[in-house]
């Protein structure tokens, strides 16, 4: 089982699908019918798929986190609100994850970041959502088409609403 290394979503994947070849998906958890909590199996790997931050329209915030046997043992055995312990918040370690942006579920964006140590449920969204927005800027400025750069400019605009609510 690969263990730290980050999941590279594909971009205009379905948010808890992101790519082509998956072994698995588990889904622990919707909301509205369209999963937000779960493991993704696949190359060898395990990663928790976790919609981090609702909609803002039609956009969501989601994070993809390599899971090491012991992760996966631990969310295994609990299935429920508990997973995030120690894998996301509290977490003993500084973890490699994968920040996704869906609009209508699909990704229209992923950039690998370090999720810091420590953090409680309440201290996750901020340094999550300040991430995005720098990385989405820093999009944004690229030679992308038009309509390309017009979705990261509203991403970076929804984002930001997810952070002031």
């Amino acid at each position: 089982m690969l263990m730290g290394k980050s999941l590279m979503p594909e971009v205009g994947s379905l948010a808890w699908a992101p790519l082509s070849a998956i072994d698995e998906v588990e889904i622990f958890d919707r909301y509205n019918g369209v999963p937000t909590l779960g493991v993704i199996k696949a190359h060898g790997g395990a990663h928790l798929y976790w919609r981090a931050f609702g909609y803002t329209g039609d956009f969501s915030l989601w994070l993809y986190v390599p899971l090491s046997p012991e992760d996966l043992a631990s969310v295994e055995q609990d299935e429920g609100a508990g997973i995030l312990d120690q894998i996301v918040f509290r977490s003993p370690r500084r973890r490699y994850v994968t920040v996704g942006v869906a609009h209508r579920h699909r990704l229209i964006f992923e950039r690998e970041w370090a999720l810091p140590p420590g953090l409680e449920q309440n201290q996750v969204l901020e340094p999550v959502a300040s991430f995005a927005i720098e990385a989405l800027t820093i999009a944004a400025k690229q030679s992308l088409p038009a309509s390309r750069r017009e979705l990261v400019r509203r991403a970076k605009e929804a984002v930001k609403e997810l952070v002031s609510c």
